[in-house]
């Protein structure tokens, strides 16, 4: 049985998290990535308004909770206010959502035993046609966002599907409200990403290149990757003593970015992953960071933005 599920036309991307190799060492940054939307962001109270269609009063109070449950360094980001229909609220929020279901016919091939040896061990085997049934359930659905004064903040037309191809071998499949209700819930997850910024821890490889450094400063380079498991300052203080033994040290400059980043100083951060591109041009891993610093300022700013809007 093969599942895919998607929103068509597209989805706010978020990268929660750093893939780093196996066994790799990592620093661990604590950070803030942006709202998909300023405007959203910068909104201080929310009432849910009416939302339509066969799904769209699950849809709103998948949200509501979304958006209920939005903290921001410690703090409800938002307050949820009943809807009044006429101001009331910096932002109201309506909807619809509905969802159907398609089915058709659909080929695939399996493998079987065409022949079997005196002890039932297949020793050939055949590919066959079999009917199966891709079954589409589909939830279109609506969202807009209304300023004070019934000016549109935001709005969006999409499409989410879940495909499932049924096969006489698939097993069970789950039951279409089943299905909805998962849809209904990763649409909101994904709509909460555009209300409001998101906090995250990423772990990011740190560079482990000892290329260029010799006797003390190789040493205390490969004694700052240990220290990353148990002791994150003291690396980036070890990772300082090399840099000042050996300055133009592309990886040990990458590592003082991270350190610095993990300190929300960003503006040191990015200084360090210039001279890094500086000095690996071909290579993508500090422009890279820097991309990643102008989300978190963009983060910032919501922030600060919506901060100013809950003191009026």
């Amino acid at each position: 049985m093969r599942r895919l599920i998607g929103l068509a036309g597209g989805v706010t991307s978020l990268f929660l998290c750093t893939a780093s190799p196996l066994k790799a060492e990592t620093l661990p940054i604590e950070g803030v990535y942006p709202a998909g939307n300023d405007s959203l962001a910068a909104l201080d109270s929310i009432a849910m308004g009416p939302f339509t269609g066969w799904d769209g009063k699950s849809l709103a109070i998948e949200l509501e909770q979304n958006l209920r449950d939005v903290q921001v360094r410690g703090s409800p980001y938002f307050s949820l206010v009943p809807f009044r229909g006429k101001s009331g609220a910096d932002g109201t929020v309506t909807g619809s959502a509905a969802s159907r279901v398609e089915t058709r016919r659909e080929q695939a091939k399996r493998q079987e035993c065409a022949f079997r040896g005196p002890k039932g061990k297949c020793k050939e085997h055949r590919w066959v046609n079999i009917t199966c049934t891709r079954r589409n359930v589909t939830l279109n659905y609506t969202l807009t966002v209304e300023g004070r004064r019934r000016e549109r903040m935001f709005g969006v037309t999409k499409t989410a599907v879940d495909s499932l191809l049924i096969c006489p071998d698939s097993g069970e499949a789950p039951p279409v409200d089943v299905v909805v209700g998962h849809l209904v819930s990763g649409v909101a997850s994904e709509l909460r990403l555009q209300f409001a910024p998101l906090e995250v821890r990423d772990d990011i490889r740190v560079k482990e290149g000892v290329e260029g450094l010799q006797n003390n400063a190789k040493n205390k380079f490969k004694d700052a990757i240990r220290l990353t498991k148990r002791n994150v300052a003291s690396a980036c203080e070890v990772w300082g003593e090399v840099d000042q033994l050996v300055p133009d040290h592309a990886p040990t400059l990458f590592n003082l970015g991270l350190c610095a980043e993990s300190r929300r100083d960003y503006n040191g951060a990015e200084a360090l992953y210039r001279r890094v591109a500086a000095l690996n041009l071909s290579e993508r891993y500090a422009t890279e960071a820097i991309e990643r610093l102008n989300r978190r300022r963009q983060a910032e700013r919501q922030i600060a933005a919506h901060a100013g809007r809950g003191r009026r």
